[in-house]
């Protein structure tokens, strides 16, 4: 004999027959080590990845990977008004780019890796259902047919008299319906909602535990919450307790405006009688305004870089995001980083003692010296790689360019790589083609040519060293020696060769062998400041080197 309860539990959902059992069996537990953390990422397909999420995607990519447990991703599309088309393949593709592949989920609308799917919500709406059945079964949730009209009136209402707002006390209008009043409203093909019945009071409290910020006090849930909406599929919260149970996630990482639903969520896995996850809040990512000084929350309207596939668009290198991140993170990353400068990023290890517990400020110059500093610890060849990589997707014309000449792109990507001070010039992959223009005659010839040499200097005197570099030049590959040459240069044009000296006097020289190599090294790449002049003139070859000088001798003659 069905109880009140069971019959309308049966009213809503006949048609399902499995129970909460058959999909716990559905679902075996992990096998992993103790201690591993299963870890997931869950966007929705609503739109672009932002920063926030990029933050937790390496929180809990780092803790999956050091615990040797598993994170996967899992796309939270039950929210269909908003939907948009194609952003939830985007996802994947962003995430591996960013040295973020999750182990195993979702990868595209016909692909998913993994034993625990499917990965798609909207593909496990009965599942929610068996949830809901189980809840309004045992008298924990019930049908809601409340109109959203009812609710933003209640809403207003609760305000006026400075009461909390939410579907509780009197305004539950539909929380003790009978079975006949369930099923008239049913007959008469009202939509209907899935309420939790909670039964906090908004006095006893409860105490929830983060695993950043140690523990919390709540009151506890008073509010009856939707579930399950109108259309079948689940809110989060619900999906939450499903999802994250049959997919036996461990560690659940998300923004810390989740806090206040935590006593919604536990109360619901109490109500299943399952054990909840741990729960790590991050800190939201704060920004400086660049007008005002103030810190803001950041916004994709003000800051391009909140989405995260500008850095991708840009060639940011992904080792310096993660670098940068992880820094964010861990107040201990930069510390070991600077004790361990070329070690893999896999040898730290992810402190939640350390980890940030309020806004973490991004700070877009430092980031870009971040990424300086990872793509001068790159081999040429690396560098090489991940150039042409982002070219392929961005600019088709240099992505053939590096193809053509890969063999002398590999010997100017491979400049001035000092195991103790690499330059660092480039901080993403868009400003390689600009930076080594003057290695790309093409480019280089194409256009207008700018002589950017000193204002005092007279441009007479750039053309004496110019031809004074010219007359008894050797292309030279040892650097010693060819520095040697530049100073035999300097001391025939007036130039001190030693750089103390002509500080102390001045007037005595026309420069210094400073001035002469900038002199140089102008007329050659039409840079001031690039890798070492010698192994440019090397890789140009000495026709192309003595034929950028004769070019330039000639352009300034035209002004004198």
């Amino acid at each position: 004999m069905l109880d009140k309860n069971q019959k309308i539990a049966e009213l809503l959902y006949p048609d399902i027959k499995m129970t909460v059992a058959d999909l716990l069996n559905m679902y075996p537990n992990r096998i992993l080590k103790d201690g591993a953390h299963v870890t997931r990422i869950a966007p929705s397909p609503t739109g672009e990845l932002h920063m926030g999420q990029l933050y937790q995607a390496y929180i809990n990519k780092q803790l999956a990977e050091q615990s040797g447990g598993v994170f996967y991703l899992r796309l939270e599309d039950t929210d269909k008004k908003r939907e948009v088309e194609g952003a939830g393949d985007k996802i994947y593709p962003l995430l591996k780019y960013f040295e973020l592949a999750p182990d195993e989920g979702y990868v595209s609308k016909s692909k998913e890796i993994g034993l625990y799917g499917p990965y798609i919500q909207s593909f496990r709406k009965e599942y929610y259902q068996i949830f809901a059945k189980d809840l309004v079964s045992r008298g924990l949730a019930y049908p809601c047919f409340c109109e959203e009209g009812q609710e933003a009136a209640a809403k207003e209402e609760q305000m006026r008299l400075g009461l909390p707002t939410g579907y509780y006390g009197q305004w539950a209008k539909c929380r003790d319906l009978t079975y006949e009043q369930v099923k008239e409203r049913l007959d008469m093909g009202l939509p209907f909602t899935i309420r939790i019945r909670a039964d906090g009071d908004g006095q006893r409290r409860i105490v929830v535990r983060d695993l950043v910020r140690g523990k919390i006090s709540f009151p506890r849930n008073f509010v009856d919450s939707v579930l399950i909406k109108s259309d079948g599929l689940a809110v989060y919260h619900m999906a939450h307790l499903v999802d994250d149970t049959l997919m036996h996630t461990t560690t659940v990482i998300r923004g810390e405006d989740w806090l206040s639903s935590m006593p919604l969520h536990l109360q619901l896995f109490e109500y299943m009688g399952l054990s909840a996850p741990e729960y790590l809040h991050t800190a939201q990512i704060m920004t400086k305004d660049t007008e005002t000084g103030n810190t803001r929350k950041i916004s994709k309207r003000y800051d391009p870089w909140a989405r995260i596939e500008w850095f991708k668009e840009q060639g940011y290198p992904a080792i310096g995001l993660k670098e940068y991140i992880l820094n964010l993170i861990n107040s201990t990353f930069e510390p070991w980083r600077r004790a361990n400068p070329r070690k893999p990023i896999s040898e730290f290890k992810l402190s939640f003692q350390n980890m940030q517990k309020s806004g973490a400020i991004f700070d877009l110059v430092k980031l870009e010296n971040v990424c300086k500093n990872a793509i001068s610890l790159m081999s040429g060849e690396d560098i090489y790689n991940e150039a042409l990589s982002w070219a392929k997707e961005y600019d088709k014309d240099f992505s053939i360019m590096l193809e053509t000449h890969k063999s002398y792109m590999l010997k100017v990507f491979s400049m001035d790589k000092s195991e103790t001070r690499p330059r660092k010039d480039i901080k993403c992959w868009s400003e390689i083609k600009n930076f080594y223009s003057y290695m790309f005659n093409s480019i280089f010839r194409s256009r207008e040519r700018m002589l950017d040499f000193d204002t005092n200097i007279d441009l007479k005197e750039v053309v004496l060293v110019l031809e004074e570099y010219l007359r008894n030049y050797v292309h030279e590959s040892d650097n010693q020696k060819w520095f040697e040459y530049i100073k035999q240069v300097s001391q025939k044009c007036g130039y001190s060769i030693d750089i103390k000296e002509y500080k102390l006097n001045p007037s005595q020289f026309k420069g210094s062998v400073t001035d002469v190599a900038t002199i140089i090294r102008v007329a050659i790449t039409g840079q001031r400041k690039t890798p070492n002049l010698c192994e440019i003139e090397q890789i140009l070859g000495e026709e192309e080197t003595r034929k950028r000088i004769k070019e330039a001798i000639n352009a300034i003659k035209m002004f004198l």
